[in-house]
């Protein structure tokens, strides 16, 4: 699939437009944290890949756990495509020269009481990725063309404060991808789809 293939087969919010968020089952965090990740696609000569990151073991929250680059959206920031942008700057080197945006996924609450905006956009693979020691221990792409394939997609149903709570999983190599992250890949899917 190529970059243009890929974006117009996308149905995405663009961002002057609101989105009616998916709540799943958590509510907007009260009162209400914003954090917006990027979601780079990169084209390399075996198709279209998907950059994720692992967070630093050392780090307080979540560490360990595969993510995208992105975050807590700072007063700084007069927008979240700029948090997603300077946190991706942050985390991985990202060269913000070399990025085109394309758009937004469905918000989404976390267990952790964020409202998650993730912005979709094709990134210059040609550029350099260095991961900040600090917040993350591996840089990592996964093909578009695995994700595609439901079966490494799996979900588990536990309960959670009295309550189910479906918790979604994606199997890459020695890697587990999940929560909300792997939640996030299943939204691009189904949009790709």
């Amino acid at each position: 699939m190529s970059p243009e293939e890929f974006a117009s087969r996308l149905c995405l919010r663009p961002f002057e437009q609101k989105y009616e968020a998916d709540y799943g089952r958590f509510g907007p965090a009260e009162p209400l944290k914003r954090a917006a990740v990027l979601i780079p696609v990169i084209e390399r000569a075996q198709g279209l890949h998907i950059l994720l990151t692992q967070r630093a073991n050392h780090l307080r929250n979540h560490p360990g756990q595969i993510s995208f680059p992105g975050g807590k959206h700072d007063e700084t920031d007069d927008t979240l495509k700029d948090t997603a942008i300077r946190e991706s700057e942050e985390e991985i080197g990202l060269d913000t020269r070399k990025i085109q945006p394309l758009g937004w996924l469905p918000e989404l609450h976390t267990v952790s009481h964020f409202t998650m905006s993730p912005l979709v956009a094709l990134v210059d693979g040609a550029q350099e990725f260095v991961a900040n020691e600090g917040e993350v221990s591996d840089i990592f792409e996964i093909p578009l063309s695995y994700l595609l394939q439901r079966k490494h997609q799996f979900y588990l149903t536990p309960n959670w404060q009295g309550k189910p709570h479906k918790i979604h999983f994606i199997r890459y190599e020695n890697k587990l991808i999940w929560g909300a992250t792997a939640a996030i890949l299943q939204k691009l899917i189904r949009h790709i789809e």
